[in-house]
């Protein structure tokens, strides 16, 4: 519900502040007082579109604030408020508009600066004005599809047709992608198919990078090594004249001679005896090695070109041997899944065959439900139309088949014809002001337990109307305040006198500046106004029967 409504420098208004309540909200004054205003002031914070016109003259800014009490907030009020980061705050939400004198305005919903255009969103969410003003949401079609259903309790099968058709529409998107892209698809399908043959060609082993490049090292190299493992086994063991192991043979064979004279040097004959030993040795092992060593020009060449191969691979598909074999597993995968796709197709159409006959059986069935609610709303409008003086008003909801969406297969649209012979009109084009307020009340006191929306504003619902017929709306209006927050403004004391909370829009002049406010008026106030309401003075006799008046209402 709206708890408080905060305007200044608007029009006429220099500051005022307004607590509402619960219940039916009744606003009365003197014509031009500025009662319109402050519902003006209250369309701006909902959304409406602004101009600098509205600023009060010699002020530079504008700015109208409303605090909202939402306990139980709306699940689409919600998800509006979710998806811009909006909080509420003690399950209250304050909604501002700022209109600066440059005609720009912004929007703030919980503190944050958002889009006028989220700014409306939130207001249809909270309050239906209905008047000469744009926060009607039974004119709006959408609106009145989902009234409909609530109202014949229909909203879970609409949900579930909803649901159905999101998912079909799913399935139509995929089934087309599948079969649009085969072409492209083809193609590359193709070329994974040549990349795959082409890496499981090179039969690829971990580790033999390393291994091949040893072994390259080795050929390579093959005569160098050859020549020096030659040169050095001559220089152990065979070099004529200047073989190391005939010279140490010379130097063992005199310490030996040597060692007979003196027994101390046998030692280091022992010693040379057993170096002989190692350089016959290595001179063994250094043969060996150089008979092992080979060159094979044609090993070589396949040596060459394997690591040719090897380098154009990872130049293709990745760093290492280890990434190219990783490719060829991913690339092998979505051939697999490529080739699975006819299976894929085949059971995606299947599904979709199965799902659309279920959906339009429970279309048709939302359809038909959806036209017998159609007779009983429409009569129950009829009646509430009469009740409310409109003697030869007709309402009707009218269908057009449509093909499948998330609506099911229905458009409708409420239509109204307010009076005898008049032609039916959508209620958009029905006439505005206290016409289209009484015709609203009609339908709210109808919607009254199927509409989500908390606070109801009606402006010039009055007009025309007096005498049995105003009581008639007075009752209306106070059977629909048992159910949402009512704010009505009036000029009839029958109506003003049932309200739970009554406030006077008062104009005044003071240094000469104009300024309207707004005051809650209680007791005596009250009584004096409700009189002022019956006959535009204040006599005895109108004092008292507004007395009355209010002790029968009360």
């Amino acid at each position: 519900m709206l708890e408080t409504l905060r305007i200044r420098d608007f029009a006429l208004i220099d500051q005022v502040e307004v607590d509402f309540h619960r219940g039916f909200n009744a606003l009365s004054g003197e014509t031009g007082a500025g009662k319109s205003i402050l519902i003006g002031a209250l369309d701006l914070v909902l959304g409406a579109r602004a101009s600098a016109d509205v600023l009060r003259s010699g002020a530079k800014q504008a700015r109208i604030e409303a605090v909202f009490q939402l306990p139980n907030p709306a699940a689409s009020l919600l998800s509006i408020l979710e998806a811009n980061g909006i909080e509420l705050e003690d399950e209250r939400l304050l909604l501002a508009r700022a209109i600066g004198a440059d005609g720009r305005s912004r929007g703030y919903a919980g503190g944050r600066l958002i889009p006028i255009s989220v700014l409306a969103a939130i207001g249809d969410e909270l309050v239906d004005l209905h008047g000469q003003h744009e926060h009607q949401s039974l004119l709006k079609a959408e609106r009145q599809m989902a009234l409909l259903d609530a109202y014949g309790g229909s909203v879970d099968a609409a949900e579930k047709v909803a649901e159905q058709v999101t998912r079909l529409r799913a399935l139509e998107r995929e089934i087309k992608a599948l079969e649009s892209d085969d072409r492209d698809r083809l193609r590359q399908m193709e070329f994974l198919r040549h990349e795959v043959k082409e890496i499981e060609a090179a039969a690829l082993s971990t580790g033999e990078e390393t291994e091949l490049k040893s072994r390259l090292a080795r050929i390579t190299h093959a005569e160098t090594v050859r020549e020096k493992a030659n040169h050095a086994y001559a220089l152990l063991y065979e070099r004529e004249g200047g073989a190391a192991i005939d010279a140490v043979d010379g130097a063992l064979s005199d310490l030996e001679a040597i060692g007979e004279i003196d027994p101390q040097l046998m030692t280091l004959a022992a010693q040379l005896a057993e170096a002989r030993t190692q350089i016959e040795a290595v001179a063994a092992e250094v043969r060996g090695y150089t008979e092992a060593v080979e060159f094979d020009p044609g090993e070589l060449e396949e040596l060459n070109q394997r690591q040719a191969l090897l380098s154009a691979l990872k130049r293709k598909y990745g760093d290492d041997i280890e990434a190219v074999l990783a490719y060829r597993e991913k690339a092998a995968a979505e051939l697999a899944a490529y080739e699975g796709r006819d299976a894929c197709l085949e059971t995606l159409r299947t599904e979709q065959a199965a799902l659309d006959t279920r959906v339009r059986a429970a279309a048709e069935r939302l359809s038909k439900k959806r036209k017998s609610t159609a007779k009983k709303l429409d009569k129950r409008v009829a009646s509430a139309l009469q009740d409310l003086d409109m003697k030869g008003a007709r309402f009707e909801t009218r269908f057009e088949t449509t093909g499948l969406s998330t609506r099911g297969i229905d458009r409708i649209a409420f239509q109204l014809a307010a009076n005898t012979g008049e032609p039916m009109k959508a209620l958009r084009q029905v006439a505005s002001g206290g016409e289209v307020s009484r015709i609203m009340l009609a339908l709210k006191s109808v919607f009254a337990e199927a509409d989500a929306i908390p606070t109801l504003i009606f402006d010039e619902i009055d007009a025309g109307v007096g005498g049995a017929v105003a009581r008639k709306v007075a009752a209306k209006l106070t059977a629909l305040a048992d159910t949402h927050q009512v704010l009505c403004i009036t000029h009839i004391a029958q109506i003003a006198a049932v309200a739970n909370a009554h406030y006077q829009v008062e104009k005044s002049a003071s240094r000469g500046r104009t300024s309207t406010r707004v005051v809650a008026v209680e007791g005596e106030e009250r009584i004096r106004e409700v009189a002022r309401l019956l006959d535009g003075s204040l006599t005895k006799v109108s004092i008292e029967h507004a007395r009355t008046l209010l002790a029968e209402c009360g």
